[in-house]
């Protein structure tokens, strides 16, 4: 059997064409082949490959990128964390801070009360003990009973005792103290008593007042009893008691010293 031998000049014109065709591969282009014979048209061979693209520098970038990323995210979360601290610190300074001031507060309010109330004891107490060492009753022996509040002419109240005894009995100063003479359509002939414990007594319808102006001494009689004023002929001394410029009713003040 006859084997028919392959022709030196196919294989010599066959072999650069592949190797173009390799190289359009390689490059992804366009090429126009010569033709080998004149006789025979010209070859055109395309790439279907993609093109070779070596992407190591921005594999590169991207990691960076995401480095410098990390790196901002972390210290955001640090410079947080530090302003979250602080603002807690801050917090807790100005809570303790405020107890603080509110339990200071409430010391000096307990302390002034405290100071207010030992005051007033003690105010209390030496006006009871000034009254009682007097050992004097305005009017000695003169009756009485509590009419504090009642009704009188023209819309008034009644704004103390009345002392009833005969007429031109003495009327003695119940402190130390300081006279004032006064005289008024309804007391008549008056006075009050400055008293050195802070207190002031009145006294009202005397017939006469034995010392007009002055200082005198607890006991010390002062004026006599009448019905001056409006009285309406009852003979009697209209005794008022104030402290600290307000009414005060006299009637168990009286009853501790009469």
């Amino acid at each position: 059997m006859l084997h028919a031998k392959p022709r030196a000049g196919l294989r010599a014109r066959a072999l650069p064409v592949l190797l173009m065709s390799a190289v359009v591969a390689a490059f992804g282009g366009l090429f126009a082949l010569a033709p080998v014979e004149a006789d025979r048209p010209a070859v055109l061979a395309y790439a279907d490959v993609a093109p070779l693209v070596l992407d190591e520098p921005a594999t590169q970038e991207r990691a960076q990128a995401r480095a410098s990323r990390d790196r901002r995210m972390d210290e955001q979360a640090r410079a947080l964390a530090v302003a979250q601290a602080k603002a807690a610190a801050a917090a807790k300074a100005k809570a303790a801070a405020d107890a603080a001031a509110k339990a200071k507060a409430a010391a000096e309010a307990k302390a002034k009360a405290a100071a207010a109330a030992k005051a007033k004891a003690k105010r209390a107490t030496a006006s009871r003990g000034a009254l009682r060492i007097s050992g004097r009753c305005p009017v000695p022996n003169a009756s009485f009973t509590d009419t504090y509040g009642a009704a009188r002419s023209g819309g008034r109240s009644h704004k103390g005792t009345d002392l009833l005894a005969p007429y031109g009995s003495p009327v003695y100063a119940v402190a130390d103290g300081r006279i004032r003479d006064a005289y008024s359509s309804n007391g008549g002939i008056s006075l009050y008593l400055d008293a050195d414990n802070g207190e002031t007594y009145f006294y009202a319808h005397n017939s006469a007042n034995v010392v007009k102006a002055g200082r005198v001494q607890a006991g010390q009689l002062i004026a006599r009893v009448g019905s001056t004023g409006n009285a309406g002929g009852t003979n009697h001394v209209h005794f008022e008691r104030e402290v600290g410029g307000r009414s005060i009713n006299p009637y168990s003040f009286l009853r501790g010293i009469c």
